[in-house]
């Protein structure tokens, strides 16, 4: 009764990450017909918006990669569009009115795949605790051992992300006042916990950025970067790692015990 009970309630969750991801796109298609025209007449000095109109093109999938792109230029953004840095300027004076067109999906879209990572993980614990509870074999007993250890390891790298977001980040993003991007990150992103988590997560990528980069995208930053404090450098880049690389080992690992029959 209670695998049926909690089976029960995965796909009740799963619905709901399912209507998230709907609706998110429902709005997102209504926006790129009826909103997105108006939307890009404020982006004038912008390479990266023109080029991504010319070349996406006026499909329903072209019109929504277009208003994508302007959703990524008023919050969490991919690193190669740091290379334009007027789209950005541009983006944080775009109006309220038409900017929430452009955040409103990606939000929702947020929340879905956020839910969907945490539903896989209570699954993975059920999964988990199904597994101890009945006899195991030696082959069984490493491999629990092991998927445990991957478990506290990404524990233990979160929160010390979290701990460094909310105690360390002032520090470290003052070391980078003339970076264009770390302000308009503190700016825009905000003091919330994802704002921060992202805060911390691009500032490891810009001191991990080569001067040819940084040139094109950010170049007022150069010599900070190049005089930042290596015992600071070391609080971002190496949790930042850690956390990536556990978190694709965790899930590695844990496909490997679910083909394997390791897991219940």
């Amino acid at each position: 009764m209670m695998m049926s009970d909690t089976k029960n309630i995965v796909l009740v969750l799963a619905a709901i990450i399912f209507l998230l991801v709907f609706t998110s796109q429902v709005i997102l298609l209504y926006a790129a017909y009826f909103k997105l025209d108006q939307i890009e007449d404020h982006f004038n000095a912008s390479h990266l918006v023109s080029i991504n109109r010319n070349t996406a093109g006026n499909g329903p999938f072209g019109r929504m990669n277009r208003l994508r792109l302007i959703g990524a230029l008023t919050g969490s953004f991919y690193q190669h569009q740091m290379l334009d840095s007027y789209a950005f300027m541009e983006a944080e004076i775009l109006p309220e009115r038409l900017k929430k067109w452009a955040e409103t999906p990606k939000k929702l879209m947020r929340i879905a795949v956020v839910s969907a990572g945490l539903l896989l993980l209570w699954s993975g614990f059920v999964s988990l605790r199904a597994t101890i509870s009945n006899p195991m074999s030696d082959l069984k007993l490493l491999y629990t051992a092991i998927l445990i250890g991957f478990l506290a390891l990404v524990f233990i790298v979160s929160v010390l992300r979290v701990y460094i977001s909310f105690f360390k980040l002032e520090e470290l993003e003052s070391h980078l006042n003339d970076s264009y991007f770390i302000g308009r990150n503190r700016w825009v992103m905000g003091d919330g916990l994802y704002g921060r988590h992202y805060r911390l997560t691009h500032l490891s990528t810009m001191l991990r950025e080569d001067d040819a980069f940084l040139l094109r995208s950010d170049p007022h930053c150069i010599d900070e970067i190049k005089h930042f404090p290596l015992h600071l450098r070391r609080w971002v880049v190496i949790p930042n790692l850690m956390f990536a690389y556990s978190v694709v080992g965790l899930c590695a690992y844990w496909l490997c015990g679910k083909y394997a029959g390791l897991l219940a």
